[in-house]
């Protein structure tokens, strides 16, 4: 009787297990249609066999994609052809302005593959290092994704600060920048990033804005000599995990020595372990943590501490996504 309970016992782990494992279903089948365009394919409805014909695709692959899209309803059936639904239009395919396709390449191409070698890395397997010139547009693309729920903080910071110059470290493409640009008159803007593609995108981007004036250096902050006068306010938009907790400190000094004397720091980062968002913070100091130059996100405590072992309080600290634990943080000097 015991073995018969055991074994049941055994069997409902195995069925827990491979329930949970079914949950990662759609947001593959998002990612390969969103990687080879198979829902722009389909979107005003095509025969699965002329779509893998037109695209040297294997057929029998395609076919059962398909139906995995079926079954999910990422796809539906209509007079004998497959369309995508509008949803996956809207938010996945490549051609939309909409899309949030890039967050499922970073997902499965950067931050799946890298946690799957962590059993080699706890036998100390030598950690990867993150290839910012490879993967710095996509995490660009993603952060901006963050932007339209951070950026009423951010404005109502520079508002309340009184800001008029503003110097933005790692500012990807320029998001938060032209933002401020369309509303606040005035503004002195300096956009500083590592990768030459990510600000070669930021300086179109902006050209296409000809009322928008916004300087963009390529190059590394910590070897920058700075702008040219001091600026009111220093942003740094999901950097932390590139500097490590010694080296935040340095950064930390690096930006009181730009700063004018009433200037201040924000950031939009996200805090470990907070109560509302441990999965997340989580899930993601694993993945930083498995790279030779990333590097996990701060406690609450750990910032409040290094902000004032380095000339600043932290004056707000609002969630901006609580379940993933994003933050705003403003820092002023003390």
């Amino acid at each position: 009787m015991l073995e018969t309970i055991k074994e049941w016992k055994r069997l409902l782990q195995a069925r827990k297990w491979m329930k949970q494992n079914a949950s990662f279903l759609p947001a593959w089948h998002a990612y390969v249609g969103y990687e080879t365009d198979l829902f722009d394919a389909f979107a005003y409805g095509e025969e699965t066999t002329d779509v893998a014909e037109r695209n040297g695709m294997d057929a029998q692959l395609l076919h059962n994609w398909v139906d995995t899209g079926l079954v999910l309803g990422h796809l539906y059936r209509k007079g004998g052809r497959i369309h995508t639904s509008p949803a996956m239009l809207e938010y996945v395919s490549k051609s939309s302005p909409q899309s949030v396709g890039a967050l499922l390449h970073e997902m499965m191409e950067l931050h799946i593959p890298t946690l799957l070698r962590f059993p080699d890395l706890l036998q100390g397997e030598r950690k990867p290092s993150f290839e910012n010139e490879k993967f710095g547009s996509t995490v660009a693309a993603t952060s901006s994704l963050l932007e339209k729920l951070a950026f009423p903080k951010v404005s109502h910071w520079v508002r309340a600060s009184q800001a008029r110059s503003i110097l933005d470290i790692g500012c990807g493409h320029g998001g938060y920048l032209l933002k401020l640009a369309s509303k606040m008159e005035g503004l002195k803007l300096i956009g500083i990033e590592q990768n030459e593609d990510v600000v070669a995108q930021a300086r179109k981007e902006t050209g296409s804005s000809p009322d928008t004036c916004i300087e963009f250096v390529h190059g590394d902050f910590r070897q920058w000599e700075g702008p040219g006068a001091p600026v009111d306010l220093i942003m740094m938009n999901n950097i932390l995990h590139y500097f490590s907790p010694e080296q935040r400190g340095v950064l930390l000094d690096r930006a009181r020595q730009l700063l004018s004397e009433r200037g201040s720091v924000s950031m939009i980062t996200p805090l470990y372990m907070t109560r509302s968002g441990q999965a997340f913070s989580a899930a993601f100091n694993n993945f930083m943590s498995s790279h030779e130059n990333l590097y996990g996100f701060p406690t609450e405590a750990d910032l409040e501490t290094i902000a004032g072992e380095h000339g600043f309080r932290v004056k707000e600290k609002h969630p901006v996504i609580r379940e993933g634990s994003w933050y705003f943080v403003g820092l002023e000097q003390a």
